[in-house]
């Protein structure tokens, strides 16, 4: 007897009552295994230069196959779609890639954590001044007046209220609080909001950050972006999509790794973005994509929620040594910022943006 027809999985033989034996299949699979030398050789066969064959089989060690070669690939193919590179395609222009990238990745992240940290401190400040110190962690209907996470607290026209003050609850009843949560539960007779926000992802703070009444939201969007002639409702929904956009683009380079080429973000608003960007970015421009919900959407982004004058030099420095010492490399007849969709006078409008932030 043999199993199901298209099981093609474990395909097996009943020896006898109650034994069982796999039986050895005759599959070509997609991807067998290659050792590092064949690894090489089937680059070389795709176009792509190798000048060293034992750096190459370091690189293939260390930092694996896919990462290098796939991650970054469609920069330099012939043809999309195809394995084909592009003739003069050099395996230390995709090692070099990757560094950059990398490097990127860690500037980028390190900003978006300071946004975060920054609505926690605004949200449980606003929180703690209007509704209180104490929440009790077993109460799930969030009826109780005296507990900041009180239903009431919040808008009821926001979609997902009680589920999502429910989540937040339940963070605290988990396994997986922090030391800090842990000392005030245990030592302390409440947990203030300022201490439960440490034990909260970036999503789930952004979540509570909506379900806030309009009064609230409005405070701390005041706090990201100062008086200017935008009007309130612009203010927050350019908050809201700008927090969307730094969340899903964190997820997105956490889980594949490349910094460039992020599909499918929220699109910042177009009037807020041009006014808050000072000119960094044109009308022109992001009717052709550029800032839209790209890297440079991200940088602006950081630039403009962030409020502190060191953060946003280290930040521009960052970029600077990271991303200047490739100005005049071109790979596959591209300069390192058109291959990463970026100004190539992207430190000019940096600065530009800095300096009419901070002249106000």
């Amino acid at each position: 007897m043999v199993a199901a027809q298209g099981d093609w999985r474990f395909p097996l033989t009943i020896i006898g009552k109650g034994e069982l034996t796999l039986m050895k299949t005759s599959i070509t699979y997609d991807k067998p295994f290659k050792t590092y030398e064949e690894q090489i050789a089937i680059l070389k066969s795709r176009n792509i230069q190798i000048d060293d064959d034992a750096f190459a089989h370091q690189v293939l060690a260390g930092l694996s196959y896919y990462t290098i070669i796939n991650g970054y690939k469609n920069t330099f193919l012939s043809l999309v779609g195809t394995d084909k590179f592009v003739e003069g395609t050099n395996f230390n222009d995709l090692y070099t890639l990757h560094i950059i990238d990398t490097n990127l990745n860690n500037i980028i992240l390190k900003n978006i954590l300071f946004i975060e940290r920054y609505l926690k401190t605004k949200l449980s400040y606003i929180v703690s001044e209007k509704y209180g110190v104490y929440t009790d962690p077993k109460d799930l209907s969030n009826g109780n007046s005296d507990d900041y996470l009180c239903r009431d607290n919040y808008s009821r026209s926001a979609r997902g209220r009680n589920n999502i003050l429910r989540s937040i609850k339940d963070t605290l009843s988990s396994n997986r609080i922090n030391a800090s949560v842990a000392h005030y539960a245990n030592c302390k007779n409440h947990i203030p909001a300022w201490i439960l926000v440490t034990n909260l992802t970036f999503g789930l703070t952004i979540k509570w950050y909506n379900i806030l009444k309009s009064d609230d939201k409005e405070r701390i969007c005041s706090e990201f972006i100062p008086p200017t002639a935008l009007t309130a409702s612009e203010k927050k929904e350019y908050v809201a999509v700008s927090l969307s956009l730094l969340k899903e683009y964190r997820n997105k380079i956490a889980h594949s790794g490349r910094t460039f080429n992020v599909r499918g973000l929220p699109v910042l608003p177009k009037k807020q973005l041009l006014y808050l960007s000072h000119n960094a970015l044109s009308p022109d421009e992001y009717n052709k994509g550029l800032g839209k919900s790209d890297l440079f959407a991200v940088i602006l982004t950081c630039f403009i929620l962030i409020d502190d004058r060191y953060i946003l030099s280290n930040f521009s420095n960052d970029l600077y040594y990271t991303l200047m010492p490739y100005e005049k490399i071109r790979m596959n007849k591209k300069s390192i910022f058109e291959i990463l969709g970026l100004p190539n006078n992207l430190f000019n409008r940096l600065e530009k943006l800095y300096n009419e932030k901070f002249s106000q």
